[in-house]
């Protein structure tokens, strides 16, 4: 049942319903059809078997009408003679007859003169083997009263007297068995009819179904098929198929019309695809103005999610555009609330030029920006997003603040050179008076004091001096550097000064290249660093002094490592920073001169310490003469 039903549900093309439309309706007609003619049939048999039966019926009653007007004839010889025998003859001879079943002739009393029965028959058998005489009438009035018995009676006469009544009794037996095999063979003539009748509908039903199938495939599902067929080439791309039009029907009229929307179709999409080209080259050029384009730029919509993203952006920033497309912008701005003030002017139409604010980079370094946001439109002139332009100025911002303090210090630096000059000038004249003041004896603490105070003045000259040195312009004067001999010759004196906690040990590359530098200026950048280095291992320790060619062709490395304190991680970064540092005597201008006697040479500093463990200073010069940044 449930295969049925899901048959029935599943969907079915034209043909198929057409063809079972066409099926019920011409089933339903023929099926009507032969109802009727079986009934028409049905109904002329039995009228037929009606009037057969009343034929019979009607030839039975003559029969007997016959007989008894015979008998009635011939009877008044044989009762006016009182011969008996005679009239017992002429009814045994009636009685021959096979429908006569008893004849009797009555006197006007009513009495039976003489009469045959026909006791062998089997309307007889049910009174027994023989009628008693006092039974005569009784079986005779019975008789009468059966339905199945045919009664004829004449009234005998002779010349106006009447003699008596002759009664005849035929049975309908023969006209009922006569109309059983009429309606048997009506019955069996009906079902021949019936089967023969089905027989021809179902032949005739198929034949029609047939013919109105073919006749519709050929006239209607053909064409439409074949439309169909265009329409899908159509569908696939093929702009030139068009159909037939074979006839001018309805079909032939969708044809024609499925044509002339190919045709529209094929010109609209001709109109698309060029519109599309000059789409795609406007988008190009504008695309690879985006993507050409030296500065950041970025839109976004007026939710604050980000549209575009070009190369420059992800080339400044490290997110690529997959990354950022359709995410909010603050993910790339530092100050939300700046952000919120940018975009807000924009929102209410106005633009923003040259506003510096900070972007945060994809691995989390944060960049100086100069921005430009403007309102985006589109062609209906309604505000869609904002489009931002934007530069790094993180590396100009350093540079301009580092020109400042350059002009800064080179104003601190004339200001310090007055200074120490004139304070030079007055240590001098002290300790010219500090000479003359000698004591005559080193004993006492007048001797003591004497020493104390030339030790103060010689430290505060060097002072002034480093001073004096830093607010200097450099200026170099080149020639060719054996490193390992000159690092040799700079540990000698430390050797004699340090104690016996401090050990010292070289490794210097026997292949190092000679470097082409100021002798006197780099000896002074290592000096400072060796004297640092010693002054660190206030307990003792190790000084370790090696020489190196690399990290990178053309450079070659001095690393001079102690065992120290230390210097702290947040310190690190100030370390080269003038009049930074951590001794309880000193000017913190020694690293900060190494620093830039080193990068005035072309090279470069590096810094590697850990509290507890000691610190390493890394020189990294060129061979030959390189110009630095300030040249």
């Amino acid at each position: 049942m449930l295969e049925i039903k899901q048959w029935l549900a599943r969907p079915r093309g034209i043909q198929t319903r057409f063809f079972l439309t066409q099926a019920l309706f011409v089933a339903t007609f023929m099926t009507m059809l032969g109802v009727a003619l079986f009934i028409n049939q049905r109904q002329s048999m039995e009228k037929r078997l009606a009037q057969d039966t009343q034929a019979l019926t009607q030839f039975l009653f003559d029969k007997g009408n016959a007989s008894s007007g015979f008998l009635a004839r011939i009877a008044p010889q044989g009762i006016l003679s009182y011969d008996y025998l005679l009239l017992e003859g002429y009814v045994e001879e009636l009685s021959s007859d096979s429908d006569i079943l008893y004849v009797v002739i009555f006197n006007p009393a009513g009495v039976p003169l003489t009469h045959f029965l026909k006791l062998k028959e089997p309307y007889f058998q049910q009174f027994g083997k023989s009628i008693k005489q006092s039974d005569f009438l009784s079986v005779l009035t019975k008789a009468r009263n059966d339905p199945g018995l045919l009664v004829v009676r004449r009234p005998i006469e002779y010349e106006g007297v009447n003699l008596g009544v002759v009664e005849i009794a035929l049975s309908r037996t023969r006209i009922t068995h006569r109309a059983q095999e009429l309606s048997r063979n009506l019955e069996i003539e009906i079902q021949r009819i019936a089967v023969i009748t089905a027989s021809l509908i179902v032949i005739s039903l198929v034949v029609l179904l047939l013919l109105i199938e073919g006749i519709f495939r050929r006239t209607v599902v053909s064409p439409i098929q074949s439309l169909m067929s265009w329409m899908s080439r159509l569908q696939g791309g093929d702009l030139n198929a068009r159909a037939p039009i074979l006839h001018k029907d309805e079909i032939g009229l969708l044809a024609q019309s499925f044509n002339h929307m190919a045709d529209e179709l094929q010109s609209q999409l001709n109109k698309i695809e060029e519109q599309r080209c000059k789409f795609k080259e406007t988008r190009d050029y504008l695309a690879n103005i985006l993507d050409n384009s030296a500065d950041m730029m970025a839109t976004t919509g007026l939710d604050g999610r980000m549209v575009e993203f070009n190369t420059a952006s992800e080339r400044t920033l490290g997110f690529s555009r997959a990354e950022v497309i359709g995410k909010p912008s603050s993910m790339i701005y530092q100050d939300c609330a700046e952000l919120d003030r940018l975009y807000g002017v924009v929102y209410q139409g106005q633009p923003v030029q040259n506003a510096e604010t900070r972007l945060t980079c994809k691995n989390g370094k944060i960049i100086d920006v100069e921005v430009t946001l403007s309102p985006l439109r589109d062609n209906a002139g309604m505000l869609i997003g904002a489009i931002c332009i934007g530069r790094d100025v993180t590396l100009s911002k350093a540079l301009r603040n580092e020109l400042i303090q350059s002009e800064k210090m080179a104003s601190i630096g004339q200001v310090a050179s007055w200074i120490t000059h004139q304070i030079r000038n007055y240590l001098g004249r002290i300790l010219m008076n500090a000479a003359i003041l000698h004591p005559q004896t080193i004993e006492g603490g007048v001797y003591k004091a004497h020493q104390d105070m030339l030790v103060a003045i010689n430290e505060m000259d060097r002072m002034v001096t480093d001073l004096l040195d830093y607010s200097r312009t450099l200026k170099l004067h080149f020639a060719p550097l054996n490193l390992n001999a000159s690092l040799a010759s700079l540990l000698e004196p430390i050797y004699k000064e340090i104690s016996e906690k401090i050990t010292v040990e070289h490794n210097f590359a026997p292949d190092l290249p000679q470097v082409y530098a100021d002798v006197f200026k780099l000896e002074q950048a290592l000096n400072n660093v060796l004297k640092n280095a010693v002054e660190a291992m206030v307990n003792g320790g190790k000084l370790s002094v090696s020489t190196a060619v690399g990290p990178k062709e053309g450079f070659i490395t001095v690393e001079i490592q102690d065992t120290g304190e230390g210097i702290a991680s947040e310190d690190i970064q100030s370390v080269l920073r003038p009049f930074f540092t951590t001794k309880q005597k000193g000017t913190g201008l020694g690293m900060a001169m190494a620093s830039r006697i080193v990068e005035a040479h072309g090279g470069e500093v590096q810094l590697k310490s850990q509290v507890g463990v000691g610190t390493s200073v890394i020189f990294i010069l060129p061979i030959s003469r390189r110009k630095n940044r300030n040249e």
